[in-house]
């Protein structure tokens, strides 16, 4: 089990390269009727921005639009085979608000039935293949809705061994951990998502026991709190010794954080800007950097 799964198909492990682990390159979410920005939808623009990513030297990105977000696995194929970038793709259900009307009708299993199909046969009615599972929990409490896709992603993985993604950022992050865990999940298989949107040190350092990955991905959120915040939280993290457990990412959800787009900082804000920072101020070497944007993926993703 050392292949990632890709949108062109499964590839050997060791190809995974500077890797970006919360993406957005299409995306068509249905509050983008209310926020225009949230509809990520000119392929050609999106390629053009992954072009800019691996010019930068980035290459491998995991798109991480859910089926209820306007995921579109024919136009990743595309935007793959054009940028020369790897995408892995996502199954999965995002915020309870987003999500179809049938979910709160069908059990847990069928709803692990379905996260199942895309990884093991393909996504929609296609053969292209989703490479992680994806579930959202509200900020201040757990929708029902919510705790079946965790529930039924806990049975997903159990029979593929996909890795699961959590988009979160409250207060949940022990009560997301505990159903999964209490479901038969592998917590080393999974990604706490926007760990830096509750920057609460208590909060974070009680997840990082429990095993699982976190991320910090949101560097360009300056509305929220200056980048030094992040680096306080990634110091952090080093400090309890969980360099093997971090993953880095931006989560440019709306097109005008790209510069293909005429926004900006772009996918290469990480490689260019933040990551020399990140070393600096926290006096790194270029190992540990190659721990966190390449073999942490690495022994994430390649699990197939």
């Amino acid at each position: 089990m050392n292949k990632i799964r890709t949108v062109l198909g499964d590839i050997s492990s060791d190809k995974i390269g500077m890797t970006y682990t919360h993406e957005h390159i299409y995306s068509r979410p249905y509050t983008s009727e209310m926020d225009p920005t949230l509809a990520i939808t000119d392929i050609d623009l999106s390629i053009k921005e992954l072009i800019n990513f691996k010019n930068a030297g980035g290459v491998t990105l995991v798109e991480g639009t859910a089926i209820d977000y306007g995921r579109n696995p024919e136009i990743m194929r595309k935007a793959s085979k054009k940028s020369g970038v790897n995408l892995i793709a996502t199954t999965g259900y995002y915020l309870h608000d987003h999500n179809p009307d049938n979910i709160s009708g069908i059990s847990i299993e069928e709803l692990a039935d379905v996260f199942i199909k895309d990884i093991l046969f393909g996504m929609d009615s296609g053969n292209i293949k989703a490479g992680q599972i994806k579930c959202a929990v509200s900020p201040l409490y757990i929708h029902e809705n919510e705790e079946k896709c965790l529930k039924a992603a806990a049975v997903a993985q159990r029979k593929t061994n996909a890795p699961i993604w959590i988009h979160h950022g409250g207060i949940m992050g022990m009560e997301i951990l505990d159903i999964l865990e209490e479901n038969g999940a592998d917590l080393s298989k999974v990604v706490l998502g926007h760990v830096d949107r509750n920057p609460d040190t208590f909060d974070y350092k009680q997840i990082a026991k429990r095993g699982c990955y976190m991320s910090v991905d949101n560097l360009v959120r300056i509305y929220r709190y200056p980048l030094e915040e992040n680096i306080r939280i990634l110091k952090d993290l080093l400090d309890m010794d969980k360099l093997d457990r971090i993953f880095i990412s931006a989560d440019f959800g709306r097109y005008t954080y790209y510069k293909a787009y005429g926004g900006g900082p772009g996918l290469e804000y990480i490689i260019k800007k933040f990551i020399p920072r990140f070393m600096k101020e926290c006096e790194l070497s270029e190992e540990y950097i190659k721990q966190i944007f390449i073999n942490n993926p690495k022994a994430v993703y390649g699990c197939f």
